[in-house]
């Protein structure tokens, strides 16, 4: 079965104050974007990053994929790189979610079974950017994206997926991950502290 791995990551990192794209914020001493892409080559066979074409990261072209001309939202981008390469199943992974593991990520796909998709809920949210999608769910999210909705949330609910919420996320190897994103100075400090106790 060929796994796709298709990392967003187009935020610029306005709130962080950094003044570089969130994809290059260190984070526990690796950037953001270093540590996601160790994620997910652990878990498939290829991977993609997306984000617009005028971000500067050090990604080889070959493994870039662009924002679509005008996008906005995740919605698009993640549309894009569903479509980037061929699979059987794809994980979808945000760049700014430090704390998600291979562990995780894994025991999250195991929650899938025959649905189009799984996905974290912690707080009973659902997050799309952290979720495990068969092959047909990108027509799906494209055609919802084509009739003009650009909320990835909405699209995804289309899919009827199974969403993993916080009692079963506490049953995953290093479910609380899915909990932290970071956007913040604050998120950032507190993403570091977390990481730290984990290492230790």
């Amino acid at each position: 079965m060929r796994t796709l791995g298709v990392l967003l990551a187009g935020g610029r990192g306005t709130r962080l104050g950094a003044g570089i794209p969130k994809a290059l914020v260190v984070c526990g001493g690796r950037t953001l974007l270093a540590r996601a892409l160790a994620t997910l080559d652990t878990l498939g066979d290829a991977v993609v990053v997306v984000a617009p074409r005028e971000l500067e990261l050090p990604v080889p072209r070959a493994q870039r994929v662009d924002d679509p001309p005008g996008a906005a939202g995740p919605l698009a981008a993640m549309v894009a790189g569903l479509g980037a390469r061929p699979f059987d199943e794809a994980v979808v992974l945000a760049v700014d979610l430090p704390l998600v593991t291979p562990a995780a990520l894994s025991g999250l796909r195991s929650r899938r079974g025959d649905a189009l998709a799984v996905l974290a809920a912690p707080g009973d949210l659902p997050q799309p950017v952290a979720a495990w999608y068969a092959f047909a769910a990108r027509e799906r999210l494209a055609a919802a994206l084509a009739a003009g909705e650009r909320s990835l949330i909405a699209a995804a609910r289309t899919l009827d997926p199974v969403r993993v919420g916080d009692r079963e996320l506490d049953g995953i190897p290093d479910g609380g991950g899915f909990r932290w994103n970071v956007n913040t100075f604050e998120d950032l400090a507190q993403a570091e502290r977390l990481l730290a106790a984990r290492a230790s």
